[in-house]
This record gives structure tokens, sequence and C-alpha cells, in this order.
């Protein structure tokens, strides 16, 4: 989940607006899933997906998302 976090850093995005934008009330739940300890269902990850591009003005792929290595961009 290393890149997912980095990618939500990135975009400025907060736990907060994650659990808003995915309809997660608990802080808790967001966390273990960020963390790796829970999935994202493929829904969350799309909307993660189009939240990320939408920001960073990108396209990436959900396999890019949750992707453990870092590449070069």
């Amino acid at each position: 989940m290393y890149k997912l976090k980095m990618l939500l850093d990135k975009a400025n995005l907060t736990q907060s607006e994650v659990g808003d934008a995915l309809g997660i009330k608990s802080l808790s739940t967001i966390n273990l899933k960020l963390n790796g300890k829970a999935d994202f269902t493929t829904k969350e990850a799309k909307i993660l997906k189009k939240i990320i591009n939408e920001r960073l003005n990108t396209n990436y792929l959900l396999e890019d998302l949750f992707d453990q290595e870092i590449k070069e961009e």
C-alpha cells in the first residue's frame, strides 16, 4: 500500500477525506485498509483511482495504485 499512501499524500487527501469519499465513517477502518491490514473493495479502489487521477491530472491504473514497489515516474 506504500504507493497508494504516497499518491494520496501527493494529492493532498487526508484519511478523513478518503473515508468520506468511500462512505466509511471509521478512521480506524480507513487506517487498516491503507496499512494493508484490511482489503479495499473493488468499488473503493475504483473511487480512489478516480479521485487520485483527477487531483493529480494523471491516468493511473488500479494496478499502479496498489503496486508495492515505487517506480521512477
